[in-house]
């Protein structure tokens, strides 16, 4: 005789269990027909029960799922159970569910297999935190081993006894992985650095903090090498470095060009003090020879003057013309020396001279000189035109010195002209100021430029102008020690023009 209060009380306790489990149940019949959804299934799906119940399966399997649910039926058919199942179902909105499936069959009141239930276990945040964790272990993995691959590592206990070393550490070590696995940092060590500098490195990665530098160390035979060195505490639970990682890169290569480059600076800062003592005697030499010109040249002279004029006054009425003209030339020739004397002097002098900067007002010193040309040769038909011309930071005597030089050039070769014109202006780059000296005269040829700028260098001869071939030397030492360039572009009987350029005034836009 059935009991049939017992059966409702299982009853209902089956169906309390059921409705208030976090994981979805769901019964259905051996081809696919949902009997029964629990809440938990309604909150997993998207479905309600009415929605649910009576429908096929696979409104909640995937397309690419269906023969796995056709499996799990004909297994549970054959009455075996399906245990921690891991794969996929569908939401409502469409939504892919990872879910873990273990599936019992239903026996009828005669024992007959006429259905199954199965519990799915939401473990969508469970595999994507699984999947996660792998990817991580594949990117540490990958890590580790590019790092391996690039770095020369090495890996030691607290106590300095090497556990770990790649192949770039043995490379460079020259020792093989046995004969470094169980020795002491120690055997690396070159002696180079003091104690202090090894001192500071262990007391830091003892205290748990990261030491970067560089460290000079002996490969197995003998020869050194150089590493920039970066070395990791690994700590424990404590906080206490239980084994040190020290990743190296080969440097050994930039320190012995720095080697060289230090050596090739204490042989150069050699060479400066030996090349400033033989400055400071070419200097006092050309003292010397600068008095001597200046001095022991001019007497003789002063004396071969005088006699000429002693010459001319006392015996004058008694010489022919040729012995008066002749005379004349002495005097001439005596007078042209010493502007000889006078425009070497000033050129040796140009070296040593220390330049003054200041702001010079280039048209007011270049009108001035003009006026005084006018005033030199009031015979001659001269013709400045003066373009604006921009302000410079200069050494005053120096530039004037430049302007005289190219202005009484152009004067003197345009002297075979019945009208002479020069122009005088300036050209403004981004950098320099270009300024020019044009003129009318007789011109050379330019392939004889090269010659232009070098002492004693002439293009045309005493005959033709006169000249010592010094000035235009003088102008050439002038603008270099400016930092500027000067330069020239002639044609023969076209006339000439000469440039120079120097630095803008800083304060200048």
């Amino acid at each position: 005789m059935i009991n049939r209060k017992n059966s409702i009380n299982t009853q209902f306790l089956y169906e309390l269990i059921i409705n208030s489990s976090d994981d979805a149940i769901i019964s259905e019949t051996l081809d696919g027909f949902i009997t029964s959804f629990n809440p938990a299934a309604e909150i997993l799906f998207g479905y309600t029960a009415a929605e649910a119940i009576n429908k096929h399966i696979s409104i909640i399997v995937p397309q690419n799922k269906l023969n796995e649910e056709s499996d799990i039926a004909s297994k549970i058919k054959d009455g075996e159970y399906i245990k921690n199942f891991l794969t996929e179902r569908m939401g409502k909105d469409g939504s892919v569910i990872s879910v873990s499936l273990a599936s019992s069959p239903i026996k009828s009141n005669t024992g007959q297999i006429i259905g199954l239930s199965t519990i799915a276990r939401n473990i969508t945040d469970e595999m994507a935190a699984e999947k996660k964790l792998e990817q991580s272990i594949k990117e540490v993995a990958d890590y580790k081993f590019a790092l391996i691959e690039s770095s020369i590592i090495g890996i030691t206990d607290n106590k300095g006894v090497i556990l770990f070393a790649n192949d770039n550490l043995c490379k460079i070590s020259k020792y093989s992985v046995d004969e470094l696995i169980g020795q002491d940092h120690r055997i690396v060590n070159s002696g180079h650095h003091p104690k202090d500098y090894i001192q500071n490195l262990w007391t830091t990665i003892a205290n748990g903090d990261i030491w970067r530098g560089e460290l000079k160390n002996k490969a197995k035979d003998g020869s050194f090498y150089w590493v920039n060195t970066t070395i990791v505490p690994f700590l424990n639970g404590q906080g206490k470095p239980y084994q040190y990682v020290a990743i190296k890169d080969d440097i050994t290569e930039r320190k012995r060009v720095e080697e060289e480059l230090l050596q090739l600076n204490l042989d150069l800062d050699e060479k400066v003090i030996e090349r400033t003592e033989q400055l400071q005697l070419a200097n006092k030499e050309l003292d010397a020879f600068s008095y001597s010109v200046s001095h022991d040249l001019r007497a003789p002279l002063r004396a071969v003057n005088g006699y000429s004029k002693i010459l001319l006054e006392d015996y004058g009425i008694q010489l022919d013309a040729e012995a008066n003209r002749v005379i004349n030339n002495i005097e001439a020739n005596v007078i042209k020396m010493g502007q000889l004397i006078d425009d070497l002097l000033a050129f040796s002098r140009l070296g040593r001279k220390e330049l003054i900067l200041a702001n010079i007002q280039m048209y007011d010193l270049v009108r001035g000189i003009c006026n005084e040309m006018k005033v030199e040769y009031p015979k001659r038909n001269i013709e400045f035109h003066i373009h604006p011309i921009q302000t410079v930071l200069a050494d005053m005597p120096s530039i004037k010195q430049v302007w005289i030089n190219l202005i009484s050039n152009a004067v003197k070769y345009t002297s075979p002209k019945e009208i002479t014109i020069i122009e005088i202006g300036c050209n403004v780059t981004d950098h320099d100021i270009v300024y020019y000296v044009k003129d009318n005269g007789v011109g050379f040829d330019m392939q004889y430029a090269d010659k232009l700028f070098g002492v004693f260098q002439r293009l045309h001869s005493d005959k033709e102008f006169e000249g010592t071939g010094v000035g235009l030397a003088i102008v050439h030492r002038i603008i270099t020690k400016h930092n500027g360039k000067i330069w020239a572009e002639s044609k023969l009987n076209e006339g000439t023009i000469f440039y120079f350029s120097l630095k803008k005034v800083q304060n200048e836009k």
